[in-house]
């Protein structure tokens, strides 16, 4: 049976509730807690981050799912959704969205299921238009301010591909200033810098790629 892990960022530190010790191997400024300190831990998490210290909590438990379904139980939970759209030549789509690199994405409207929503959020932040959805890849958690209140941020993200010669076009209303496909070992190099939730994704996402030992392209 796979490691079941949540991470759940806020900016660049993180809780990570698994069941897998190799999950919180090598991790810096790491913090072992118990459950009964998860949520007193998430309230340093985010005051950590004000005076510019990521710091990194993980609990270990025989449940993650359990845990994590009672933790977010505390806050307002946003449902968004994206996609890792990949070109025949077997390139990435990447946005930069007020200055950072990002996977395109968005809230999930009333009514919407997470695969329609997917494709919307590509469509409207890239401009693409010939793409084709297939596997859920997984998800990522963040939290947030807005206001006084904390939000929790689950993104749902799917595996897509592209029609050759398709014209990109940033939402630039979004704060996106820029749309390209890009070779995968780029998003491996210093000049990919995103989000720790989004280098996870992609990680996750090239590794499902591989173990289906066709090319990311042909998905």
């Amino acid at each position: 049976m796979d490691p079941q892990t949540y991470k759940i960022y806020f900016n660049e530190g993180a809780i990570i509730i698994t069941d897998s010790p190799d999950t919180l191997k090598g991790i810096p400024n790491l913090y072992y807690i118990g459950d009964d300190e998860l949520q007193k831990s998430f309230n340093i998490l985010a005051t950590s981050e004000i005076f510019g210290k990521a710091m990194t909590f993980g609990l270990m438990c025989p449940d993650p799912r359990e845990i994590f379904l009672q933790f977010i139980e505390n806050y307002t939970v946003i449902q968004a959704a994206g996609g890792l759209v990949i070109n025949p030549q077997n390139q990435l789509l990447c946005i930069k969205r007020n200055g950072i690199w990002d996977l395109p994405k968005g809230k999930i409207e009333k009514y919407e299921d997470q695969r329609a929503a997917a494709l919307r959020e590509v469509m409207e932040e890239t401009g693409i238009n010939r793409i084709n959805i297939s596997d859920k890849i997984g998800e990522t958690y963040h939290a947030y301010h807005q206001d006084e209140a904390v939000l929790l941020k689950v993104t749902h993200w799917y595996k897509m591909n592209s029609k050759p010669d398709v014209n990109l076009k940033p939402q630039e209303e979004e704060g996106i200033t820029d749309v390209k496909f890009a070779d995968l070992d780029w998003y491996h190099s210093p000049e990919f810098i995103s989000y720790s939730s989004i280098h996870d994704i992609i990680k996750l996402g090239l590794d499902k790629f591989q173990e289906s030992k066709e090319p990311a392209g042909q998905l």
